[in-house]
């Protein structure tokens, strides 16, 4: 990073921390008074950055006019930016209410979800649901949330090594307490989400300006401000990985979960690893990654010619080495448009240059997956194929060198060998020695880096002894006294490492489900979300269209799938039972489970209803679950649940689920699901049957089921179905007639209703095999 750019990056990150001191009590502006209370840190923090503290407003540069070449007129540029108008000065009118609390940003998503708020609480992992009403949060809150603040900037020094550092620290204290207590807008945008975009813009507006030669930056960002917000400054940056299905599933049924992990877990890290080492070369921070996650990232970059050439040249590089690590399995595809500030915050909004500048770079990695094997690559993939190769892996058949003493390739043999660490080791020290002890090698912009997965303890000593670190990863836990480091949230829950153990603590019949449930149309959410549906006019239709939404919306996201719901199956949230079940993957909106079937289904349900809860209703998700033994082909069932996934999305309002076999017959809105399969069906079939008596139950329910599913071909035989439940009549006077009579009547009626009885049917099977014996 460029030293003006490190400093312009500190400077927004900090730009508003005035606003926790205001709230906690003191008066004045929050810029003077952020200006004031970072000079009291013994974190000593440079002039220019204290500069973009006191002077990020349009009125204190007008006042105090700075120096043309002072960082303060990019830092007011980019405030602008983020959060698309120059709001006025907190505190200065009545109408700022310093007690308000955050609004989820879901509130405007897909319509209008008012009424609820957020407290503000450390970022702990912990699931916190939205809270009924309109909170308040009082100056004591704030002082708590200042005193956390001033310990964790404390322990940080003003360099580029340390820029992730002090996002950590921003994130955990300032991510749950709004932006603006502005009465007329909505407080759904965090401090931290508007903190961040502020950064990225800003560090944008810095390399830009240095790549043209520029150093007036009051005559070009403040006196002629309008016609900058026409400069095609930055770039929006996209990439999105091919071939993941395929490249997750080339396992053996022998220890494939754990297989499944290590393959899951190093797509995750290598798309981090990208991520990271494209915003190194274009020379900014993670402040200016917008989303990364489900192999897909979005990316704000300065728009200049080394940044272009760097990102080419990149991703040429990385996705060489997938070839020849991994042949045509996996592909990074990625593209970048050129934009603008008024891009950015969607001027003029009649023309919705925001969705347009979105839809052009999809369209460009669109075009690069048509074009991702060149001459070279096919000449040598013939030579591959002409050769005699001899053996080949056991795992993925590939023609390679054999690790000695195994059938396997390096690759294959590693994936098996890394699964124990990623589940005990919390620390992934990336170094750029060419000798540094590692557990794998990936690609570098300039070269090779060597990663370890390893403990705390050890990372701190190897930057003790001056090792060349790259980037330190910490999982689940910031550990924002480390330079160089970078938190990944990793949904990683586990009961099990085995997919017999895994079906050996079903209930009833010991088999493995496998689930797969993504987000419904979150692409579109992402893009055009925050519109207005009713309204007419531009304006008012797209007034919530802002970066900072797109960006928190996008890190809510995020933190649900890949960290909160470690705590929904395990049980912490809510305090009900740990889940016998594993997550494969989970990221971006898609989910991936493994485990005991009748926790998998619970799990599944567990997942919906907190997403409900957790997005104030603005986004539904659909899934598909299959039943297999646990010696089943992972692949091929990963296929088949598929297929159940894409039934229940095929649902009109999708928001649905599918369960078992193939088609329609089985899939179910999630109400219906809830309420209606397992609501009344299954507890009418329980409230009969008790467990004394499952045997004679099951023998009865599979006779049902013959008659009730031959009803789909036919009509139903409604008199052999009649006579199957007068066979279960008591004597009249017995005392559980009254119970006979009422079950007898409910299923007959069910039988003659279609749509009850495809629900009946789903419901017989879940009880069947709840009471099964075995296998």
């Amino acid at each position: 990073m460029h030293p003006q750019t490190v400093s312009v990056t500190l400077g927004c990150l900090l730009h508003d921390v005035g606003k926790i001191v205001y709230r906690a009590g003191e008066s004045g502006s929050h810029s003077a008074s952020g200006y004031a209370w970072l000079r009291g840190l013994s974190l000593k923090l440079p002039g220019e950055v204290l500069d973009c503290v006191r002077w990020h407003h349009v009125r204190e540069l007008r006042d105090s006019c700075p120096p043309p070449g002072c960082l303060a007129y990019i830092a007011c540029a980019a405030d602008n930016i983020s959060a698309a108008a120059d709001r006025r000065e907190e505190g200065e009118e009545a109408r700022f209410d310093r007690t308000l609390a955050l609004a989820p940003v879901f509130t405007h998503l897909n319509g209008e979800h008012t009424g609820r708020w957020l407290e503000a609480a450390p970022q702990d992992g912990a699931l916190k649901m939205p809270r009924q009403g309109e909170g308040r949060l009082d100056s004591g809150a704030y002082r708590d949330i200042l005193h956390r603040l001033s310990a964790a900037l404390n322990g940080l020094q003003p360099g580029p090594e340390w820029v992730d550092s002090f996002l950590a620290v921003l994130e955990s204290c300032t991510s749950t307490v709004p932006s603006s207590t502005f009465r007329g807008e909505s407080p759904d945008i965090s401090l931290f989400d508007h903190l961040k975009t502020t950064a990225a813009a800003g560090a944008c507006i810095s390399e830009y300006l240095l790549s043209t030669g520029e150093s007036d930056y009051r005559g070009v960002l403040f006196q002629r401000e309008k016609q900058f917000r026409q400069m095609p400054a930055f770039l929006l940056c996209s990439a999105d990985f091919s071939g993941v299905q395929k490249f997750l599933y080339t396992v053996r049924a022998e220890g494939a979960l754990r297989t499944l992990r290590s393959r899951s877990f190093f797509l995750e890290f290598a798309m981090e690893h990208y991520v990271d080492e494209l915003l190194l070369a274009c020379g900014v921070s993670r402040a200016n990654l917008l989303y990364n996650g489900g192999g897909h990232c979005y990316l704000l970059l300065p728009n200049t010619q080394q940044v272009r050439q760097a990102a080419d040249a990149w991703n040429t590089r990385f996705n060489e080495w997938l070839f020849e690590q991994f042949g045509t399995a996996l592909f990074l595809a990625h593209g970048y448009t050129e934009c603008t500030a008024n891009d950015l915050t969607n001027t003029p909004t009649e023309q919705a240059p925001y969705q347009a500048m979105f839809r052009r770079v999809s369209a460009r990695i669109s075009r690069h997956k048509l074009h991702r094997v060149n001459a070279g690559q096919l000449r040598h993939l013939n030579a591959v194929a002409a050769r005699d190769t001899g053996r080949e892996c056991a795992i993925c058949g590939r023609p390679d060198e054999l690790v000695e003493g195994r059938d396997r390739c390096r690759w294959c043999a590693l994936f098996e060998d890394l699964s124990r660490k990623i589940q005990t080791c919390r620390v992934y020290f990336v170094s750029s020695a060419p000798d540094a002890a590692c557990d794998f090698v990936l690609p570098a912009a300039d070269g090779q880096v060597r990663v370890q997965l390893t403990d705390e303890a050890t990372a701190r000593a190897r930057l003790k002894a001056g090792e060349p670190a790259r980037r330190v990863y910490t999982k689940n836990i910031p550990f924002t006294g480390l330079q160089y480091s970078t938190c990944l949230y990793v949904g990683d829950y586990a009961a099990a490492n085995s997919m017999q153990e895994l079906a050996q603590s079903a209930q009833g019949v010991q088999r493995l489900a496998v689930c797969r449930m993504d987000v419904d149309d979150l692409g579109q959410a992402f893009v055009a979300g925050f519109t207005r549906p009713g309204a007419q006019d531009p304006v008012q239709k797209n007034h919530y269209v802002t970066l900072s939404r797109a960006a928190a919306f996008s890190r809510q996201m995020s933190l649900f799938f890949r960290w909160y719901i470690n705590g929904i199956l395990s049980g912490e949230y809510k305090s009900c039972r740990a889940l016998q079940l594993a997550i494969v993957y989970s990221g971006g909106d898609d989910v991936f489970l493994v485990g005991a079937w009748n926790d998998v289904l619970e799990g599944a349900v567990r997942i919906r209803q907190a997403l409900e809860e957790f997005s104030c209703g603005s986004l539904t998700i659909s899934g598909g679950i299959g039943l297999f033994n646990d010696h089943f082909p992972i692949r091929t069932a990963a296929l088949q649940t598929a297929r159940l996934e894409y039934a229940a999305k095929s649902l009109p309002q999708k928001n649905a689920v599918a369960l078992f076999g193939d088609g329609m017959e089985n899939a179910f809105p999630w109400d219906v699901f809830s309420e209606d399969v397992l609501g009344k069906k299954l507890a009418a079939l329980e409230e009969f049957f008790d467990a004394s008596e499952s045997e004679r139950g099951n023998a009865l329910l599979y006779r049902m089921l013959a008659l009730l599913r031959d009803a789909r071909r036919d009509k139903l035989p409604i008199a052999r179905y009649a006579y199957l439940l007068a066979r279960l009549a008591p004597s009249r006077k017995a005392r559980n007639y009254d119970k006979y009579e009422k079950f007898s009547r409910t299923m007959y009626r069910w039988a003659l209703s279609p749509e009850d009885r495809r629900q009946l049917i789903t419901a017989i099977c879940i009880f069947v095999y709840r009471n099964r014996k075995g296998s």
